[in-house]
């Protein structure tokens, strides 16, 4: 049985500022705490690597913190987390360091 997660509508981000995340719609009016999933992102090789630093996750204390997805400059870097990650620390947001270099699936959560 060949068996596909299908991540509804992924996203090439264009912009270089922070991006909003409302209930799973990369490019709402701006979400809010655990209303969206992170599914996947895949960040295109690029001659100095890419990032993606996703806003809305809880650290260790509860606090919001961003993560840091990093690229490389020799391939394409992909990551996929499953059910997805959901974002229990604040709205969620997305800022791409290099314009139309990353594809994201987010989801309702």
């Amino acid at each position: 049985m060949d068996v596909r997660t299908v991540i509804p509508d992924p996203r090439l981000l264009h912009s270089t500022s922070a991006v909003a995340v409302t209930q799973g719609a990369i490019g709402g009016a701006g979400g809010a705490k655990g209303d969206s999933l992170l599914v996947s992102v895949t960040i295109l090789k690029n001659a100095g690597p890419a990032t993606l630093t996703v806003a809305g996750f809880a650290g260790e204390d509860g606090t919001a913190r961003n993560v840091v997805l990093t690229g490389s400059s020799s391939v394409d870097t992909v990551y996929n987390f499953g059910a997805g990650l959901r974002n229990t620390g604040g709205a969620m947001t997305l800022t791409a360091s290099v314009a139309d270099s990353i594809i994201v699936g987010v989801q309702p959560a």
